[in-house]
């Protein structure tokens, strides 16, 4: 009886499919499914997308993006920063922060600490005129992952390390891409 009385109700309401924004930058299709009822409450339901970076930034505002993403970004870095073998209860050796300048750059920190203390130093990457697809990799020997940085050179620098994480370095690099895109516009 309530399954039957739950088809009926949304049986009743107007359905809307409308293509997200994001859908059509990407190769995957992303559907965004928007119900409402009779007090023009709504619902929106997005099909998995194939990031969660995409995912938190399907039905945001561009003006809001830059901030989320900055945000996405961080906490992953932190959540995968290096530390010393043997010293995973202490702070990270190495972490980095980004952030999404006005001016279209967006300023990396590495944060780096060694037997004299913490050395600190910012690199930038203007994004206006920069391909907003970043290339990453990883080595199970050094147990590390990182972004490249994208330059019009052959010459791979790394750019943005963390701890070995497959699945993690493609987030950072979706996000970071994101968060081009979101500033280049």
């Amino acid at each position: 009886m309530k399954k039957q009385a739950l088809l009926i109700l949304l049986a009743t309401l107007p359905l809307f499919v409308v293509t997200d924004s994001a859908a059509a930058d990407s190769n995957k299709p992303t559907t965004t499914a928007m119900l409402s009822n009779k007090e023009g409450m709504k619902v929106i339901a997005t099909e998995e997308s194939d990031s969660f970076a995409r995912q938190i930034t399907a039905n945001i505002p561009n003006q809001n993006r830059k901030q989320i993403l900055e945000n996405y970004i961080n906490s992953l870095l932190k959540a995968n920063a290096i530390y010393s073998l043997g010293n995973s209860n202490k702070e990270p050796r190495l972490i980095y922060q980004v952030h999404a300048s006005r001016e279209g750059v967006i300023i990396a920190t590495r944060s780096e600490q060694d037997k004299y203390g913490v050395q600190i130093g910012n690199k930038g990457l203007p994004v206006y005129g920069i391909n907003y697809e970043l290339e990453s990799d990883c080595s199970w020997q050094e147990q590390l992952c990182w972004v490249f940085y994208p330059s019009p050179s052959q010459q791979k620098e790394r750019w943005l390390e963390i701890s070995y994480a497959p699945h993690a370095i493609g987030e950072l690099m979706e996000g970071v891409s994101l968060l081009i895109r979101s500033l280049q516009k």
